[in-house]
C-alpha cells in the first residue's frame, strides 16, 4: 500500500477515536445532572479532545489530498469517505444528546463542536470522493512527460 493509504487509515482511526471520546464525554455530562460528584472543566476537556483526535484527523485528510490530488488514490479516497461518514454519524448522534446536558455544562463550544465537525466530516468525505473519482481517469497525457 502507498503512504497515502496508510495516512488515510490513520485519519479513519482518529475520526473514530474523536467520535467515541465526544459521545462518552457528552454521556458523562448527562449523567452528572444537577448533583455533580466531581468538579470538571467541560471547555478544557473539549479542547483537549479536539486537539488530540479531531484536528489531527482532519489535517491528515488534507495531507492525503495534497499527496495524491493529481493522480488520485482509490483506496485512500474510500478510507477518507469512511472517515467523513464516521465523523458525520457521530456528530449527528452528539446533536441528539445536547438537549439532555444540564445548562450548567453548556459552556464554550459544547454546543458548537458538533456543527463544526459535521462540516469537517462532509469535507473529508468530499475530498475522499474526489480522490476516488480522479483515480479512474486515464493518465496517458501524463506519461508524455517521461519522454523528455
Amino acid at each position: 500500500m502507498k503512504l497515502e493509504t496508510w495516512i488515510a487509515l490513520a485519519s479513519v482511526g482518529l475520526s473514530a477515536m474523536f467520535v467515541a471520546l465526544l459521545l462518552s464525554f457528552y454521556n458523562f455530562l448527562i449523567s452528572q445532572g444537577e448533583n455533580p460528584s466531581r468538579i470538571i472543566d467541560p471547555a478544557g476537556l473539549l479542547i483537549q479532545q479536539v486537539s488530540i483526535s479531531a484536528a489531527p484527523g482532519v489535517i491528515l485528510a488534507g495531507v492525503v489530498f495534497a499527496m495524491s490530488r493529481t493522480t488520485g488514490n482509490k483506496p485512500a479516497g474510500l478510507l477518507l469517505v469512511a472517515a467523513g461518514a464516521i465523523m458525520l454519524a457521530g456528530m449527528i448522534a452528539a446533536l441528539g444528546m445536547l438537549p439532555q446536558i444540564s445548562s450548567r455544562y453548556m459552556l464554550g463550544g459544547i454546543s458548537i463542536v458538533p456543527y463544526i465537525f459535521i462540516a469537517a466530516g462532509a469535507g473529508v468525505a468530499g475530498i475522499g470522493g474526489y480522490l476516488a473519482a480522479v483515480s479512474k481517469r486515464s493518465r496517458s497525457a501524463g506519461n508524455l512527460d517521461d519522454l523528455r
